[in-house]
């Protein structure tokens, strides 16, 4: 089969044109990062409202904060338990052994800037948020 002159010029100035643009033949193009997205720090009036709710709790917890540079937000508060069991209701210093005191966990999304652009990819962390009582784990005998 014999193709029309036309055709085999076309074909001939295309792969030229194609070759001409460079040699990043396979090479994936980087995604486009046109989207802007607004954040606000402002805190909330619900946590404004709670006070000091991790002294006040039963199962007291102390804030830790781990920051990540290119990373939003790029601070992340975690709780840690102040110990292992929970506190008594009754007034005083006394501790419930048959309660624990264990982190309650929360997905709290990420976004992480791709080295070298303007792109930030989207992930999920997972974080303490706060401790809670729970009966203590007995061995069955």
């Amino acid at each position: 089969m014999k193709l029309p002159h036309s055709v085999c010029a076309l074909m001939v100035i295309c792969s030229s044109l194609r070759f001409s643009s460079g040699s990043d033949e396979g090479a994936p193009h980087p995604p486009d990062c046109n989207i802007t997205l607004q954040f606000s720090s402002e805190t909330s009036s619900f946590s404004r409202g709670n006070g000091n709710i991790q002294q006040r709790s039963m199962s007291p917890w102390r804030w830790k904060s781990t920051s990540v540079k290119h990373q939003i937000p790029s601070t992340l508060w975690e709780a840690e338990c102040v110990s292992s069991f929970c506190s008594s209701p009754v007034s005083g210093p006394s501790q419930d052994y048959s309660l624990n005191s264990v982190p309650i966990y929360q997905n709290i999304l990420v976004l992480n800037r791709v080295k070298g652009s303007h792109c930030y990819t989207a992930s999920y962390r997972l974080v303490a948020v706060g401790c809670t009582c729970v009966w203590a784990r007995t061995n069955p005998n």
